[in-house]
């Protein structure tokens, strides 16, 4: 076993560190795809004009902007291990490789002088592709007469989560599953149909807005955390 008596990093920065880049090979797959616009982003629309018609560009700046920079912050942190600690680095060039590489050598990441930044650093560049990836939805502003008004509406599952996430808090928590569980737990009753077979059962909004507010979600426990070692 290494001797860690000489980190850099607490055990809780090193299991903040493990978290994030186990996080790194997926957000870094779709950064790609937002980058060749596979994905939703929030770009701006860069359009390029011709005479006939107006087409979107088939790649994002931003995303790209994003991805370079979540690489370059990786390539930074693994070329101060390897020359701090005499090392080569033999492992995959790539942003995904770099993260496995990084992962897997956590207490020489940790007992490497100068990485006391390095989970800010990187979780800053994981948290800028993100806000590429999946943008936060703008927050939806509604009065008194608007919120009585969606009260009445009915929706199914999918409509109802939609609705509770521009609401935000304290409806942000609404989600399909949580609606699941309203309704397997009694909380709230279908609208009488008759519905096809094929179609989903729709709802009252006030009254699952009203359920999830008067029975609180169940805590998970978090697991217990062993200390790195």
């Amino acid at each position: 076993m290494p001797n860690t008596d000489h980190l850099y990093l607490s055990h809780e920065a090193i299991r903040e560190l493990a978290t994030v880049l186990a996080e790194i090979p997926d957000v870094a797959e779709d950064l790609e795809d937002a980058v060749t616009r596979r994905a939703r982003h929030n770009a701006p629309s860069h359009r390029l004009s011709s005479r006939t018609s107006d087409q979107p560009l088939p790649f994002s700046p931003t995303a790209a902007r994003a991805r370079d920079h979540l690489h370059a912050t990786l390539v930074a942190w693994v070329r101060l291990i390897c020359e701090q600690r005499a090392v080569p680095y033999k492992g995959d060039p790539t942003t995904p490789g770099l993260s496995r590489w990084l992962h897997r050598n956590l207490i020489a990441f940790a007992m490497t002088e100068g990485v006391e930044s390095a989970p800010a650093e990187i979780r800053s560049a994981v948290d800028a592709a993100l806000n590429i990836i999946s943008p936060a939805p703008a927050k939806l502003t509604i009065n008194a007469s608007q919120l009585a008004a969606a009260r009445r509406t009915r929706l199914n599952m999918s409509g109802i989560a939609t609705l509770a996430r521009e609401l935000g808090e304290p409806f942000a928590k609404v989600t399909v599953r949580r609606i699941q569980t309203l309704r397997d737990a009694g909380k709230i009753t279908p609208i009488p149909g008759p519905w096809s077979p094929d179609c989903p059962e729709q709802f009252t909004v006030g009254e699952v807005l009203d359920a999830h507010l008067a029975h609180p979600m169940r805590q998970r426990k978090s697991p217990h955390l062993s200390p790195c070692q």
